[in-house]
């Protein structure tokens, strides 16, 4: 008696239903594989971007081309076997990797959309926040960011399209808040003033721009958004990066104030902002201006003509 084999939903026998599994895994498998290689092979021989991208195309064909030629073999390219094992295996797949499928998902949208990009500076808001991170690399499913403290974040690649993603490199600059706190009894107008010397006087610090980069800073005013920041400007043009000093809050007998300044080097914020803040620091301790000040004890009010009392 002839043993019968199981058949599946749209006459997909048992024993190709799951070769063709098989078969899909090890496509994944290998379109990985040569995705590592070839960005090893190419990595210094050309950009980090094209090297990435054809990785990427060379991963996808190997994968697709490995399912297509599974389906037909094991599946003789019948197409109602074919959706009724790309059902089955969905179905499966879907209860068991559901996170998986929407991260590959938002790897394909992250292609095609290109929100962000290698080597560029971003900052993905969720719980927690990335803080400000450099794009070290795109996979299939997740997306690499390096902090400024030299550490790795694998951000899911769904948390890119459904978190707010802020894009430094491509607005080009970066408002920087700097902290600064005087005594209550300082000459809050000469602070002022040597706060925004100070910025003007460094060569990282906007509106200073190196004659190299004077025509990239310039192309800025045809960004939307710069437009609308420069709107109560006749025209746009550096003074919108002009440094601003405000006072912040007074507590006890502390003024603490607010420096927002424009930075275009966006890796090195914490060291303009040191090397900013020790020239404030030094220009005020030269002055004076950060010891508090003691009030002078007023005399006693007596009467006209009375002699104080013994």
């Amino acid at each position: 008696m002839q043993e019968s084999v199981p058949v599946l939903i749209g006459g997909v026998p048992l024993d190709a239903f799951l070769a063709f599994i098989f078969a899909f895994i090890a496509s994944l498998f290998l379109g990985n594989l040569a995705y590592m290689l070839l960005r090893r092979l190419l990595d210094g021989r050309a950009s980090r971007g094209k090297v990435k991208w054809a990785a990427a195309i060379l991963q996808y064909g190997i994968t697709v081309g490995g399912v297509y030629a599974s389906a037909r073999y094991f599946l003789d390219f019948e197409l109602t076997a074919f959706f009724a094992s790309l059902g089955i295996l969905g179905i499966a797949v879907a209860f068991s990797s559901r996170q998986i499928i929407q991260n590959a998902v938002a790897g394909v949208l992250i292609t095609i959309n290109r929100p962000i990009q290698l080597e560029e500076w971003v900052v993905v808001s969720g719980r927690p926040e990335t803080g400000l991170c450099r794009v070290q690399d795109i996979s299939f499913t997740t997306t690499i960011l390096q902090a400024l403290d030299g550490g790795l974040v694998l951000t899911p690649n769904s948390s890119i399209i459904t978190s707010k993603v802020i894009n430094y490199s491509r607005a080009g600059l970066l408002e920087v808040s700097v902290p600064l706190a005087v005594p209550v009894t300082t000459e809050i107008a000469r602070v002022q003033e040597i706060a925004v010397a100070a910025a003007r006087d460094h060569p990282l610090i906007l509106p200073h721009v190196e004659p190299a980069e004077r025509s990239a800073v310039q192309n800025l005013f045809d960004l939307p958004y710069i437009g609308r920041l420069s709107s109560d400007l006749p025209r746009p043009d550096l003074r919108l990066f002009e440094p601003k000093v405000q006072v912040a809050s007074i507590k006890e007998e502390w003024v603490r104030l607010t420096v927002r300044i424009w930075i275009r080097q966006i890796p090195g914020k914490d060291r303009i902002v040191s090397e900013y803040l020790d020239a404030v620091i030094g220009h005020l301790s030269a002055e004076g201006l950060l010891e508090a000040k003691k009030p002078e004890d007023d005399p006693a009010p007596g009467f006209p003509g009375t002699a104080e009392p013994a």
